[in-house]
C-alpha cells in the first residue's frame, strides 16, 4: 500500500473488520470520496482527540490520535435527505508519522503500516495460535455483546479476531482505541481489552 493516505478524523475510531455507515455533506469530504472511488483506493479513519468531525468553523482546530485504520468503500448512495451515504469496511492498521492539512481542510498523512506479530507463539511466522480455554470468558462476552447490540455473531478463530470483535462493541473512548490499534501482539491486545472491561465494570 502507498504510505501516503487521505485521513478522515471521526468522533469514534474504527477497528479492523468493523463496518461503518457515514453521511457526508461537506464539499471537501465529498471530494475525498469521489477521489477514492475513482482511484479504487481507500482512506484512513482516526479517532478525534479534540475538535469536531465537521469543520464548518475554520478557527476550530482538530487534533487526532496517530493510530487508525484504512477503510475501503463498499457501498454508496444518494440519501433522501440529500446527503451522500457511504458504507466502509476497516482493513489494515497504520500509525501516522506526519500529517498535513490542505487548503480545503482535508488531511493527508505519511503512515507506517502495522501488522500482527505473534510474540509468544513458536509459530509466529506460520499459523496463528488457537484460542485456549483461558479465553472462553472473553468469547462468551463477545457473544453476549453481539446479541445485545443485534450484531451478527461472527466465528472467532484466533486472538486477533476476538480482540477486534469485542473492541468494536465496547463503549470505550478514542484514546483506548488508539492504544489497541497501536498494539501489534494480538494476545497482549486481548489482555489490554480485558483490563478495559474491568475498568468499565468498576465505573
Amino acid at each position: 500500500f502507498d504510505k501516503q493516505l487521505p485521513i478522515f478524523p471521526l468522533a469514534r475510531a474504527i477497528v479492523p473488520g468493523a463496518t461503518l455507515k457515514l453521511q457526508l455533506f461537506e464539499q471537501r469530504n465529498l471530494k475525498l470520496i469521489r477521489d477514492c472511488l475513482s482511484s479504487g483506493h481507500g482512506f484512513g479513519i482516526v479517532g478525534l482527540k479534540s475538535g469536531a468531525e465537521s469543520q464548518m468553523d475554520s478557527s476550530i482546530e482538530s487534533e487526532f490520535y496517530p493510530a487508525g485504520c484504512r477503510v475501503e468503500i463498499t457501498d454508496w448512495d444518494q440519501l433522501q435527505n440529500g446527503l451522500l451515504g457511504i458504507s466502509v469496511h476497516a482493513q489494515e492498521r497504520f500509525l501516522i508519522r506526519s500529517a498535513s492539512q490542505h487548503e480545503d481542510g482535508l488531511w493527508s498523512a505519511q503512515v507506517e503500516w502495522l501488522a500482527d506479530e505473534w510474540i509468544d507463539s513458536p509459530t509466529a511466522d506460520q499459523n496463528q495460535p488457537e484460542l485456549g480455554s483461558e479465553y472462553q470468558g472473553l468469547i462468551d462476552l463477545y457473544h453476549s455483546l453481539a446479541a445485545h447490540s443485534a450484531e451478527a455473531v461472527d466465528p472467532i478463530e484466533d486472538a486477533a479476531l476476538l480482540g477486534w470483535a469485542i473492541a468494536s462493541l465496547l463503549p470505550i473512548g478514542n484514546s483506548d482505541f488508539a492504544e489497541l490499534l497501536a498494539e501489534n501482539d494480538p494476545l497482549s491486545r486481548l489482555q489490554l481489552i480485558a483490563k478495559k472491561i474491568d475498568q468499565l465494570t468498576m465505573q
